[in-house]
């Protein structure tokens, strides 16, 4: 009887603090449905194998801690490979974002092409992303790098 009061005691407890607990919490989606995902692609063909010299440069909103500023942050990195895919969460509507790209060898490699382009998708939304810049071009050096950009909608 004694452990029978205590289940039904213990069951009571859930059922108050179940009623208790509103429906109007914040989701994820909530708070962040204002922000973008952004996809950002480079791809390059050629018969080289990079390795530390060719670089792309994209607008970020966290800071070297990996810490969300909320504001935009150019970062250049160097790319493994001859291919890098970026994805950057929560970038805020109404930014302007920009993606570019270049090789840091004195003169253009020969049978080099380079593409790339910027996606987008609204947090929440729908998993595929729509394309909103793409560019093409040859070898692109330090000193004229290969831009596309854009800006968010509000």
């Amino acid at each position: 009887m004694k452990i029978l009061l205590k289940y039904l005691s213990i069951c009571l407890c859930f059922i108050a603090i179940l009623s208790s607990c509103s429906d109007d919490f914040i989701t994820e989606y909530d708070t962040h449905k204002d922000e973008y995902t952004v996809y950002y692609n480079v791809t390059y063909s050629t018969i080289n194998d990079f390795h530390n010299i060719a670089y792309v440069s994209f607008t970020d909103f966290f800071d070297s801690n990996h810490k969300y500023t909320g504001k935009p942050i150019q970062t250049v990195r160097s790319i493994e490979g001859t291919e890098e895919h970026i994805r950057m969460e929560r970038v805020t509507k109404g930014s302007h974002i920009e993606f570019s790209t270049y090789v840091d060898v004195a003169e253009a490699l020969p049978n080099t092409k380079v593409e790339i382009s910027i996606e987008i998708s609204k947090k929440g939304g729908d998993t595929p992303f729509t394309e909103v810049a793409t560019a093409i071009a040859d070898c692109p050096l330090k000193g004229e790098p290969l831009t596309i950009s854009y800006d968010i909608p509000n």
